[in-house]
């Protein structure tokens, strides 16, 4: 079975039921049951219900995920599903071949290992947008002109009893 069904493998002149449907995308009929019940139009008036062509192509165009292409000095975090910018501190090379770099880093948000390939003649760039984003990180606590909000308890000089 595909993992991704392909809207390319409908035609979208044709009428399809459920069981048509599930061969020609090469997935179960429960998975083709559970779309017509989450959103994908259909003719249900009579049975077998009648998926048309068109309808069956839009729904799976929508359902297709968006690319997250990572920018420079990024890696994608599997976790979040999303590219993110490592903690700094924590980036290592992980092996490194005659053209490229196998990176490691850790997401600052799920602290999970987040991997990326850079070639050689990419490293410096990539590098430099790790260090300006670093510069722009906000300032440590210790830093910060608020007072803590926790600093009105008083000791008390009182012996436990």
């Amino acid at each position: 079975m595909a993992r991704r069904p392909s809207w390319r493998a409908v035609n979208v002149h044709l009428n399809y039921t459920v069981d048509e449907a599930a061969r020609a995308l090469n997935v179960h009929k429960g998975t083709v049951r559970r779309w017509l019940k989450e959103d994908l139009p259909a003719i249900t008036d009579r049975k077998p219900a009648i998926i048309l062509g068109g309808d069956l192509i839009d729904f799976l165009k929508a359902r297709q995920r968006t690319k997250h292409p990572c920018g420079p000095g990024e890696f994608y975090c599997l976790k979040c599903r999303t590219p993110r910018k490592p903690t700094t501190n924590l980036i290592e090379v992980a092996s490194e071949s005659p053209s490229s770099v196998n990176l490691c880093g850790v997401c600052p948000v799920c602290s999970i290992l987040m991997y990326r390939r850079v070639s050689c003649r990419d490293l410096d760039a990539f590098f430099q947008a790790i260090a300006r984003s670093s510069s722009e990180q906000p300032a440590h606590i210790t830093d910060s002109a608020d007072t803590c909000l926790n600093a009105h308890f008083a000791k008390k000089d009182e012996p436990d009893a």
